[in-house]
């Protein structure tokens, strides 16, 4: 009997157990809500005729502050430059678009802008920059489940199932926007990596380099999915190990746009306890699987801030190939696509519309492989508790949001970062996403439209820390609070 495919379910929305009743009528309502959510953020654009305006030349533009960063990492991000011609009546707004440019560098707490001369032909302009701790030593107490809320509920909070450690970063190394750390990871599951990250190696800043390296084992891992719920083994012998070694290459001429393309070595290998349970954990029911990948991403962002953006668009567009040349344990494409828009509405009031999503072109793969939703920020909200193996996925996220607080808050324990951003947002939201799978088991999730909605909270705290305390309910019925420490 030939399967449902994946588009004559999800785009004709002949949908795999499709709820009846009142209950379809309030799946219809959501839809009705994010395609409504589409149409109400259009884009705008404006321009403005500046025939016979005065303009000033930028005599001089300078940085204070900058002790450590380069000079020329600032201006790369900027729209202006000594020499440039300026409307007077734009220049304020000018000058305040190129600090939040500089802002979103995310090496400073605090940027301001002073105009210390200004006449009817020229102006002289100066930044005023407090730079962040670009050491970043810090310790790492991590849960060894998906998610707080698995930890929480269906491992009864239990200490042993963490791992402890040390995450050693420095940014902004060489004062160039480099990258270089190390994480040290022991416990319940063991990790080490290290990394490498240099945005720009020519003359004209526009080509950059990165390596890492990365290992990984530990005590429990899962083999399974069942109904929906991954299922562990344990042992004291270590029943898996992972090592993964990349080399990139980044291309960014513009401010909004960067290229990369990246080459990766995967390794794998299991216990033979671990292969008894699921021979086809692995490619080919083999207890060692190895591979090599290329991966190209496009990215494209104009949000007003990389934080927390509450205005612009941003894309992200990926193409990758598991098995090169000989190898002959993986053969996998897929084609990963992310998009974000954001739009601020009335005073304190914003919106956003996120999608992702993957589409595969070989159904089969090994078990390792063939995840979807429920693992890093792949899910639709109100599934937190479960997860969704399958070839191609969709999700979709509205969200309306309220800003509640919005300060730069001074303290003086460490002068490094004596000012911190800090911002509290309430919202409430309604996502949409669909799994589709040849071979579904006993999921009752796959082949069928997935609804989750409700109310939450999200708090920033400068560039280090993001919040989402959630209450959300599901088609099921079921409802619950969830802490996410990521973004939408």
């Amino acid at each position: 009997m030939p399967q449902p495919s994946f588009f004559s379910n999800f785009a004709s929305l002949k949908i795999t157990a499709w709820p009846s009743g009142g209950r379809k009528r309030l799946v219809i309502q959501h839809l009705f809500f994010l395609i409504g959510f589409l149409i109400w953020m259009p884009f705008q654009s404006w321009s403005q005729n500046d025939k016979g305006v005065h303009h000033v030349k930028i005599r001089t533009l300078r940085f204070s502050g900058n002790k450590i960063t380069k000079g020329l990492i600032i201006l790369r991000e900027l729209t202006i430059q000594e020499g440039d011609s300026l409307p007077v009546e734009f220049v304020e707004s000018v000058l305040d678009f190129n600090k939040r440019r500089i802002l979103n560098l995310q090496l400073f707490s605090k940027v301001e802008y002073c105009i210390n001369y200004w006449d009817d032909d020229f102006i002289d302009i100066e930044y005023y920059l407090t730079e962040i701790l670009y050491w970043l030593p810090s310790p790492i107490f991590q849960l060894a489940d998906r998610n707080f809320n698995v930890w929480w509920v269906e491992e009864n909070r239990r200490l042993d199932r963490t791992n402890i450690g040390l995450d050693l970063v420095r940014i902004n190394f060489r004062g160039r926007n480099e990258k270089i750390g190390t994480t040290i990871q022991l416990g319940y599951n063991k990790y080490f990596d290290l990394e490498y990250v240099i945005p720009y190696i020519d003359k004209k800043l526009r080509h950059g380099l990165d390596f890492s390296v990365s290992y990984a084992t530990g005590r429990e891992i899962n083999f399974l999915t069942d109904s929906n719920k991954l299922r562990f083994y344990s042992s004291e012998k270590y029943p898996y190990e992972i090592l993964k070694a990349k080399i990139g290459t980044t291309y960014r001429k513009g401010y909004a746009s960067i290229h990369e393309l990246h080459l990766s070595y995967n390794r794998y290998v299991i216990s033979d306890e671990l292969h008894t349970l699921n021979p086809d954990f692995l490619a080919n029911q083999q207890r060692k699987m190895k591979y090599l990948e290329l991966y190209y991403k496009y990215l494209y962002n104009n949000t007003d801030t990389r934080v927390y953006p509450t205005s612009g668009l941003e894309l992200k567009l990926s193409a990758v190939k598991r098995g090169l040349l000989f190898d002959r344990d993986v053969n996998q494409f897929f084609v990963y696509t992310e998009g974000a828009y954001y739009k601020k509405l009335i005073r304190n009031i914003s919106s956003s519309l996120v999608f992702r999503g993957r589409f595969s072109f070989n159904h089969r793969q090994p078990y390792i492989l063939d995840r979807a939703l429920g693992f890093r920020n792949e899910y639709v909200r109100g599934y937190e508790y479960f997860v969704i193996d399958g070839s191609h996925y969709a999700v979709l996220r509205g969200n309306l949001r309220y800003k509640i607080f919005d300060q730069v808050i001074s303290q003086r324990l460490l002068p490094i970062m004596r000012f911190i951003p800090f911002r509290v947002y309430a919202k409430i939201f309604d996502d949409i996403g669909y799994v589709y799978k040849v071979e579904t088991g006993n999921s009752f999730l796959n082949n069928r439209l997935l609804n989750g909605y409700g109310v939450g909270l999200d708090i920033i705290i400068s560039y280090y820390a993001k919040f989402r305390l959630e209450y959300s309910l599901n088609h099921l019925g079921q409802k619950g609070l969830f802490l996410h420490g990521t973004k939408e």
